[in-house]
C-alpha cells in the first residue's frame, strides 16, 4: 500500500472511531435524567417533623419496599435510589426542596405528601415535564386536571369522593342528624367538606355548624365548644392525625358525646385511635373508610405476610408499629409497589414519558397491599388510580380495632 493509501486508511479508521464515539454519546443522551445503566434516581418531600410527622412511616416503608426490590434484581436490572427530604408539612419548605431534587436530576418526584404542598410545585414540575407521581394526597385536582397537568398523578381515593361517601351514609342512615363539621382550613379540608355536602344532597341543611382550624393551632377547644353549642349530635372531622386525636379528646373533656362520629381515612389509623382512646376519647362507633388492607384484622392475606417479611428485614424499627396496626406502613408499601409496577411497564430503558404512559394505563388487581377487590385502573381520560372504598367502624375501645362493613363502593367520586 502506498503512502496515499495508508493515509486514506488511517483517515477511514479515525472516521469509524469518531462515528462510534458519536453513537455512544447519542445513546447516553437518550437516557432521561436520573437514569443510568444500573439505577433510577427518584425523590420526594415528606413531613418527617412538624404537625404531620405521624406520616413519617410512609416514606420509610416506601424505602423498605424499594430496598427489597433492589435486592431482588431491581427493575430491569436497575436499582431504585430514593431520596427522602423533610419539609415539615410546610409548603414554603416544599418548594425549594423540590427544586433541589430537580437540580439533583431525579427521574421523578415520587410520593410527596400533602395537598397544598403538591399544588405549590406541580406547575414548576409540569412545565419541565418532570413526573410528579403517586402523590400522598387525595385531592381531586390530580385527577381532574390531567389535561393541564399531565405529569401529575395521585394514588389514593380522592377526598371529595370520600366525603360524598360519608354524606350519603348519613343521609340514608341518620336522616335527622344535626351535623357539626371540623375541617382543616386549606384545600385538603375544604375538598373533603365540599364532598360531604354533595353526598348529603337534600340533607345538607342538616349541617348546623362548620368550624375550620389552622394546622399550626395546638388547641381545638374553641371549635369543639362551638359545634356543641350549636346542638350538633353528629361530628365529622376532616383533619390530619394529630388534630383528629385532639378533636376527639377535646370533645370528651368538654362533656360532648356525639351520637355518631366520622373521621377521614387519612387519620383512620389504628395506632392513632388507640392513642385517642388512651387519652380519654370516646372512640367506639367512630366511622371511616378503607382501601388498603389491615395488618391486624387481615393478617392471613399474602400481602400482609409479605409486608411483615419486608419490614422485618429492611426497616426493623418499623416492625412494632406495623404489628400495632400502623396503616401508613401498608400505604407506603402499596404506593411503592405501584411505582415499581409502572416502572416495569415504562420500557426496558425507562423514560419519563414512558412512566406517565404506564401510570395513565393502569389495570391491575395484583397490588398485594390494597384491600381485597380494589383495582388500580386509569386511562387517558381517568387519572384516578384508586376509586374504591369500604366503610369501617371502630369497636373495642382502647384495645379495639377497625372492622369493615358493607361492600366495596366503586367510583366514589
Amino acid at each position: 500500500m502506498g503512502m496515499k493509501g495508508r493515509i486514506l486508511a488511517l483517515l477511514a479508521g479515525v472516521a469509524i472511531i469518531a462515528s462510534i464515539a458519536v453513537t455512544a454519546a447519542s445513546g447516553a443522551q437518550r437516557l432521561d435524567p436520573g437514569v443510568t445503566s444500573t439505577s433510577v434516581k427518584i425523590g420526594g418531600t415528606f413531613p418527617l417533623t412538624g404537625p404531620a410527622a405521624l406520616y413519617k412511616t410512609i416514606p420509610a416503608a416506601e424505602k423498605a419496599y424499594f430496598d427489597y426490590v433492589n435486592d431482588h434484581g431491581g427493575v430491569n436490572g436497575r436499582k431504585i435510589d430514593f431520596t427522602i427530604l423533610d419539609d415539615s408539612y410546610d409548603p414554603s419548605k416544599t418548594v425549594p426542596l423540590v427544586q433541589q431534587l430537580v437540580s439533583d436530576n431525579v427521574f421523578a418526584v415520587f410520593g410527596s405528601l400533602g395537598t397544598v404542598h403538591g399544588l405549590s410545585t406541580w406547575g414548576f414540575l409540569n412545565q419541565r415535564k418532570i413526573p410528579q407521581v403517586l402523590l400522598a394526597s387525595g385531592d381531586s385536582y390530580w385527577g381532574f386536571s390531567y389535561k393541564k397537568y399531565p405529569w401529575t398523578t395521585g394514588w389514593q381515593p380522592d377526598y371529595p369522593g370520600e366525603g360524598k361517601l360519608y354524606g350519603r351514609y348519613i343521609a340514608s342512615n341518620l336522616p335527622s342528624a344535626k351535623i357539626g363539621v371540623l375541617y382543616q382550613n386549606d384545600a385538603f379540608g375544604k375538598n373533603y367538606y365540599a364532598g360531604l355536602r354533595v353526598g348529603l344532597g337534600a340533607k345538607k341543611g342538616n349541617i348546623v355548624d362548620a368550624e375550620s382550624y389552622d394546622v399550626t393551632n395546638p388547641s381545638l377547644t374553641q371549635q369543639i365548644l362551638a359545634l356543641k353549642s350549636k346542638g350538633a349530635d353528629t361530628l365529622v372531622v376532616f383533619a390530619t392525625p394529630s388534630p383528629m386525636v385532639t378533636s376527639l379528646v377535646t370533645a370528651a373533656k368538654v362533656g360532648w358525646t356525639p351520637t355518631a362520629t366520622f373521621i377521614g381515612n387519612v387519620s383512620a389509623n389504628r395506632i392513632f385511635m388507640l392513642s385517642a382512646a388512651k387519652l380519654g376519647a370516646n372512640v367506639d362507633g367512630v366511622i371511616s373508610s378503607a382501601y388498603v388492607a389491615s395488618f391486624t384484622t387481615q393478617a392471613d392475606l399474602p400481602g400482609m405476610k409479605l409486608a411483615s417479611a419486608i419490614i422485618s428485614q429492611y426497616a426493623p424499627s418499623l416492625l412494632p408499629s406495623l404489628q400495632a396496626g400502623d396503616g401508613n406502613i401498608i400505604y407506603g408499601l402499596g404506593s411503592a409497589w405501584t411505582f415499581v409496577y409502572a416502572l416495569q411497564h415504562a420500557g426496558k430503558t425507562p423514560t419519563r414519558a414512558g412512566l406517565m404512559r404506564a401510570l395513565h394505563s393502569l389495570n391491575t388487581g395484583a397490588n398485594p397491599f390494597v384491600y381485597p377487590g380494589v383495582k388500580l385502573q386509569t386511562s387517558a381520560k381517568d387519572n384516578f388510580p384508586i376509586e374504591q372504598d369500604i366503610m369501617m367502624k371502630w369497636s373495642g375501645g382502647a384495645t379495639g380495632d377497625w372492622h369493615t362493613f358493607g361492600k366495596l363502593v366503586g367510583k366514589i367520586r
